[in-house]
């Protein structure tokens, strides 16, 4: 899924070769996800989704169905904040050496392509208009970490952690005591943080401008980028959700960061089991209701933890 993964499990005596057991099954997991949902795979079934685009309805495995109408939902949830129809806007937002800001002609025509509303979904078949196509990375992830889970667990674990790319899930606890996370300064080097969040059974996925940008005549360009206006989103720096499973949190991180601090945190504040740390363009810190209670001492500008303990 072009990022790294890390799987720690919690063992007793006796239950290595269990555990190594299970983490290869793990990634055999993974991998039949990627085949199954990334855009980036010319052979798979949302590659031949996208292909087919403007054909009529295209049959598709119910699984891949399904998180496509998750994807949806989400899309409905946040107003259009979250999109799974943006992969039209890749092509101008390349952030690599050949970086240049698109000019507003360029913007207004890929948005022309971005619609998740446009989506016809009838069970496992699925129509696209001409130019329309379907990109999950916003989604799928997060469906993979919450399905790496639930291998462990097939296996009989109970006590683990899974990061995929920063994006994390927990599970009960690390010894004696609650598994340690760090939460980024968006400002900062990788190892410098601004909060420790103690977590039990709840995943923490983070959202941030500092991921891949570029900076041209004083303006920060990055790739998180506002579905309805084709423009990066500048309300927020980072976005860290804590939920109940890897995927709402995905998703969450994603359509909260582009609605911006005020609306994203309304949003937040609605939806049981999730809780929201937001840094602001102004390096301004707001907090979900409940989230402090996850934090250890207080967020402050710089702390440095490990990123995972």
């Amino acid at each position: 899924m072009g990022t790294i993964w890390r799987v720690q499990i919690v063992v007793s005596h006796g239950e290595q070769q269990k555990a190594e057991k299970a983490v290869e099954h793990l990634f055999q997991e993974l991998n039949r996800i990627e085949a199954l949902m990334s855009e980036f795979r010319p052979d798979s079934p949302v590659s031949r989704l996208n292909q087919a685009a403007g054909t009529g309805p295209q049959a598709v495995p119910p699984e891949l169905a399904d998180l496509i109408r998750r994807g949806l939902d989400y899309g409905d949830l946040t107003r259009g904040a979250f999109d799974i129809t943006w992969l039209a806007l890749r092509g101008i937002w390349r952030f690599d050496d050949r970086f240049r800001p698109p000019s507003p002609e360029e913007v207004e025509q890929a948005l022309s392509f971005v619609d998740y509303r446009r989506v016809e979904l009838d069970g496992t078949r699925i129509s696209l208009p001409p130019g329309y196509a379907v990109g999950l990375g916003g989604i799928a992830k997060g469906y993979a970490i919450d399905r790496a889970a639930a291998v462990l667990r097939e296996h009989g674990f109970s006590h683990f952690l899974v990061e995929g790319g920063g994006d994390i899930f927990a599970s009960g606890r690390k010894g004696s005591r609650a598994w340690l996370v760090g939460v980024r300064d968006p400002r900062g080097g990788p190892s410098d943080l601004v909060a420790r969040l103690s977590i039990e059974d709840v995943a923490v996925v983070t959202s941030g401008d500092y991921e891949r940008y570029r900076i041209v005549n004083g303006v920060r360009y990055h790739h998180i980028i506002d579905p309805r206006t084709g423009w990066p989103a500048d309300g927020c720096r980072s976005v860290t959700i804590l939920a109940k499973t890897a995927e709402q949190a995905d998703a969450l991180a994603t359509g909260v960061f582009v609605l911006g601090p005020q609306e994203g945190l309304q949003l937040v504040e609605r939806l049981a089991g999730v809780e929201a740390f937001i840094i602001d363009q102004q390096g301004e810190f707001l907090f979900s209701n409940g989230f402090l209670r996850y934090v250890v001492g207080k967020p402050t500008e710089t702390v440095l933890p490990p990123t995972i303990d």
